[in-house]
This record gives structure tokens, sequence and C-alpha cells, in this order.
């Protein structure tokens, strides 16, 4: 048994280490071993090491392995036959592959396409021809049409308050409709601002009118809805009566401009809030959007007036809503379904007991971000 002595070990890491090259689907013959160039390189973009080499004609091509999980190195002897001392040299086996020009094959492909097409036009008979001919009529100058596109909408103009101002009609409630949500709120009261909804200095506006409707409600019942006569009867008492009268007013505004046909929206002068210009016209720029053909009121915005009221009525109400008492505010068509899906949205659950109740309580369930409309089946 021949024994040894270890007289030093030498590991540093950082060094590049021996390579061994593993050609892909070959093998270099001696003679050309010594026409090869090769260098090390990093690749930026995977973030690894990269071997190439080169004859001349052909590059190659190969990335440093991963040797993190192998149990053992590839270890090279190195023998010195004057001294008899041997020496271990850690290697590494690294595989490189031909890189290939894919323009190139894309190039050689146009060119017999190219050759087909002048063979079939000079020797092909002339229903060939025809076709080649219509082929042709066909092809189409991408340079060309790129040019004349670019040409063509430099000169267009645009306003960007219509591109800020479109909104979708697809039925889409987005998280812009819903007001700012407290949603780790401890206090039901701290979940929504009802100033976030209708700012404070417009609601005061309709603070004289409240106080009028609070001291004699008698006159006035027929004109309103009649959710608005019912709440109203249970608001005498309330110590902020003040508050919630005025935004039983407000939600009554909002629910006769988004009810209105869309005809008479569009005129000059619309009056859908008559204790206050302010207000009147707030709830116009606030539930609608302007377009080429007038004043538009999208589903998207009507979720949006539909949804800030029943937040307001439920801070009236405090925070239990009767769904069908309140769907009699507005007479286009928002069905019971239809509004215990915005219920959701805003983080009101039905009660169990009866389905057309909702509270809103804390904590909040997980938020709803996106409401789709069904599609009736025909």
């Amino acid at each position: 048994m021949i024994k040894g002595i270890i007289e030093d070990v030498i590991v540093d890491p950082s060094k590049v280490q021996p390579i061994i090259v593993n050609f892909q689907n070959g093998e270099l013959k001696d003679d050309e071993a010594k026409n090869m160039s090769c260098g090390l390189f990093y690749d930026q973009n995977k973030k690894k090491t990269v071997l190439a080499l080169s004859n001349g004609e052909i590059v190659y091509r190969g990335y440093k392995p991963d040797t993190s999980e192998d149990l053992m190195c590839t270890m090279l002897v190195l023998h010195n036959k004057r001294t008899g001392k041997v020496r271990l040299v850690q290697i590494e086996r690294w595989q490189v592959a031909p890189v290939l020009e894919k323009s190139t094959v894309k190039d050689i492909n146009n060119t017999v396409d190219d050759k087909v097409v002048t063979l079939n036009k000079e020797f092909g008979s002339k229903k060939v021809k025809r076709r080649i001919e219509q082929y042709e009529k066909l092809k189409v100058n991408v340079e060309s049409v790129k040019e004349h596109l670019e040409q063509t909408v430099s000169n267009v103009e645009f306003g960007r308050m219509e591109l800020s101002t479109q909104l979708p009609d697809d039925g889409s409630i987005i998280n812009l409709t819903l007001p700012h949500c407290k949603r780790d709120a401890t206090d039901v009261n701290d979940v929504y601002n009802m100033y976030d909804i209708v700012p404070k200095n417009k609601l005061e506006t309709l603070y004289d009118d409240a106080a009028e409707i609070l001291n004699d409600s008698s006159n006035r019942t027929e004109a309103n809805s009649k959710f608005f006569n019912q709440i109203l009867r249970n608001l005498k008492s309330d110590p902020n009566s003040i508050d919630k009268i005025a935004l039983l007013i407000y939600i009554q505004a909002v629910a006769t401009w988004l009810s209105m046909p869309i005809k008479d929206a569009k005129k000059r002068g619309i009056g859908v809030c008559l204790a206050s210009q302010e207000i009147n016209s707030y709830i116009i720029d606030t539930y609608s959007v302007q377009s080429n053909h007038g004043r538009t009121r999208p589903t998207s915005i009507k979720d949006k007036g539909v949804i800030h009221c029943m937040i307001l009525a439920l801070m009236i109400c405090n925070f239990t809503l009767d769904l069908e008492l309140f769907a009699t505010l507005f007479t286009h068509r928002t069905g019971l379904k239809k509004l215990t899906d915005l219920a959701r949205f805003i983080g009101a659950l039905p009660n169990k007991e009866d389905k057309k109740f909702i509270t809103l309580k804390v904590p909040l369930p997980k938020p709803m971000f996106l409401l789709k409309k069904r599609k009736s089946r025909s």
C-alpha cells in the first residue's frame, strides 16, 4: 500500500479554478485546441459567470455550474516525476454550446422565399402567377406604415380634462367610489367621516332648512319620499337632529338627481336641492361626468351616489338600515340584491334574523375591492 505525506493544503475559492470544458454534441481535436481563444465574463442579466471560446468562426458559450449541492469535488492529479511529489488540484467541469445567430436563420428563410417567388413569376402557371401578384399587393412595408402613423398622430390634440373624467360604463365599482374608510377603527362612529362625502361648509348651508323642517314638517311630507318622512319622524327627539336632518335633505337631493331622466339632467338650471344652491351644484358635479354629449351618469357614478347615500343613512339610523325602505328613495331600478352587494362593499352585513336590514359594526369584514354587474340569462 502506497503511503503519502500531505505537506500543504491551499484552498482559495475566490480565484478561478482550472476548468475542464465539455463541448455539447462533439469534442475538440488536439490540433484545433491551439486555435481556440477563451475568456471569462460576467453576465449582468443572469448574474452568472460565463465562459466564452472561439476558433475565429464559431463562438461557444457556457455558464458556471452550481456546485453548492455536490458532495465531492473533481480533482486533477499532477505528478512530478523528478521530485516524486503529487499535487491534487480542484477543478470545475463546464459545458459549452455553440451560439447560433437567429437573425441569420431568419435572413436565410427570407432569401429562400424571395427566390421561390421569383421562380414562380418566371415559370409558374397563370394561376400561380395571379396568386403571386395578389401576394405582392398585400405585402406591407412596415417602415412606411410606421412613418405614416407617426405623422397622423402627431397632429392629434386632446384635452387632459377629458382623459381624467371619462369613466367606463361597465357596471364596475372602483375603490375611488368609496370614501376614506378607517378599517382599524374600534368605534363604529369612526369608520366613515360624513364630511368626506359632503364638505362641512356645504352641509351647514342646509341647517336653516333643517331647523324649519324640525319645527314643522307637516307641509313637506307630500313632496318627500317615504324614506324621508319615516326617518324624519324618528329624528324629532334625537340630540343631533339638525345634523341628521341636514344629511337627510342631502340624501333626498342625491336620490332626486340619480332618478332624474337623462334628458332632463342635461338641461341647464336643474334644481335637485331647493334648500341650497351650493349643495345643488355640488351634487350635480360630484355624481356626473362631462362628455362630448353633455353630462352623463354611468353605472359606476350611480353606484357611487347610492353608496354615499347608504353610508349617510346608516349614520342617521344608528348604523342599522332597512334596505326596503331605503330603496323607495330611487325610481331607477335598484333591487334588494344590488343594494345588499353595495352594503357588503362598504362593510355592512345583512342581519341573520331579517336580511332586509343591514348593520355596520366593528371590526369590519374583509374589504371587497370590486363588484361586477351580473349578466342576465337570455
